[in-house]
């Protein structure tokens, strides 16, 4: 099944992704290299519609993974590991990066990916890849322009709710809003976008 508003692969189970999380932790090979691949293209492109630029994107990407590398390795025990929510952890990493950087309160982990010993090889994500082609055809573009015109809570929940299609309840872990907030919140943020493309032409938006 593909996400049809960004031409992407669905995610996984949920579980099997979880366990993901406890195969860094123990170590098995390859195992940070697949937690990786399963998250970097959701991850980038929700930082780089926060934050409205490939850079800063990339760099909050990859933060984020040393940081959740670091904390699945030596700071979280096997427990914790098996009873962790992988995406809205991920994500809530990835959301506070991110709006640091915006805040200008960045501080880069200094620790480079070639320095994990799980046999990580290839390139780290290719913002150039499958995922992004759909962004070069016409009716994405429009999107794209009107998500950027939108106020960062708004574009972010957007994101969020209907392009990784995350439920409510993992919305909530990720930005630490009640459920009742975030519904009338991606309301109104619908709103916007429909009147953000309306004014691009766009008839009979959303």
């Amino acid at each position: 099944m593909r996400n049809s508003w960004t031409g992407g692969k669905a995610l996984a189970v949920q579980s099997e992704t979880d366990e993901l999380a406890l195969e860094v932790h123990q170590g098995v090979p390859g195992a940070f290299d697949r937690f990786v691949e399963t998250w970097e293209t959701a991850l980038y492109n929700y930082a780089l519609r926060v934050l409205q630029n490939t850079f800063d994107a990339q760099e909050v990407v990859q933060d984020a993974f040393l940081r959740a590398h670091r904390a699945l390795t030596r700071q979280y025990d096997e427990q914790r590991c098996r009873e962790l929510a992988v995406r809205p952890w991920l994500f809530r990493i990835a959301r506070n990066l991110a709006l640091n950087r915006r805040r200008g309160a960045w501080t880069r982990t200094q620790e480079s990916l070639a320095s994990f010993d799980d046999d990580r090889i290839g390139p780290f994500f290719d913002p150039s890849g499958e995922g992004r082609d759909l962004e070069r055809r016409q009716d994405a573009e429009m999107l794209e322009a009107a998500l950027a015109s939108l106020p960062t809570e708004s574009r972010e929940l957007i994101v969020l709710r209907f392009m990784e299609d995350m439920p409510y309840a993992d919305i909530s872990r990720t930005t630490g809003l009640s459920e009742t907030q975030l519904r009338g919140k991606v309301f109104r943020s619908l709103k916007l976008l429909r009147r953000a493309l309306e004014t691009r032409g766009v008839a009979h938006a959303l």
